[in-house]
């Protein structure tokens, strides 16, 4: 029988979190999350995700897009991280959105 696991990545909105840092146990990996918003450079409102794994990064630059894997595309090998609901802006990420892994 094969268990589908899946854990919310807790994100926070608001310009005081314009520059977020934690950890968290995903499986058998304890990650270490950057967020960052990067609207001001852009012209568009987005959200950049690095991800590292004991000091060694596994993701950099990944867009929060909303329905797909945000990091799909790099063979990071910690499962999947769906990104659903609305286009992230600065004020409703976590809260129109949210951020969701699940197991590979």
């Amino acid at each position: 029988e094969h268990i589908l696991m899946s854990v919310e990545i807790p994100l926070q909105n608001g310009a005081v979190n314009a520059h977020q840092k934690f950890n968290i146990q995903l499986g058998d990996n304890l990650l270490d999350f950057e967020v960052n918003y990067v609207g001001s450079y852009t012209g568009e409102p987005g959200w950049s995700m690095d991800i590292s794994r004991d000091g060694s990064k596994l993701v950099s630059g990944a867009m929060l897009v909303p329905g797909c894997d945000v990091i799909a595309n790099y063979n990071a090998g910690i499962g999947l991280l769906i990104f659903v609901g609305d286009d992230p802006t600065l004020d409703n990420l976590g809260t129109a959105n949210h951020l969701c892994w699940v197991a590979e």
